[in-house]
């Protein structure tokens, strides 16, 4: 579960992310969800900061937004998310 984020922090995430897809000449949520091929309520969500984005998909969005994973997952605040703790599956 992500950590309750501030309003300023997502803000910036989401406006970070609009100003990527539109710099890669995307114009709409819609349009940027149609040439990846997700889900526009999950880049909604994970942009908003309430999702963790998963990491097989990190390696989708920084291809069409033109950026490195790290500045990805600098934008979302990701890097400062705790581990998920391990499953016991004895």
């Amino acid at each position: 579960m992500v950590q309750k984020q501030s309003t300023e922090h997502i803000e910036s995430a989401w406006n970070w992310f609009v100003s990527n897809y539109e710099k890669q000449g995307f114009r709409s949520l819609n349009q940027f969800a149609i040439a990846t091929g997700m889900q526009k309520s999950s880049l909604s969500r994970y942009f908003h900061l309430e999702r963790e984005i998963p990491s097989g998909t990190v390696g989708k969005l920084c291809a069409e937004l033109k950026v490195s994973p790290e500045e990805l997952l600098k934008a979302v605040g990701a890097l400062g998310w705790p581990a998920k703790p391990k499953r016991n599956r004895g």
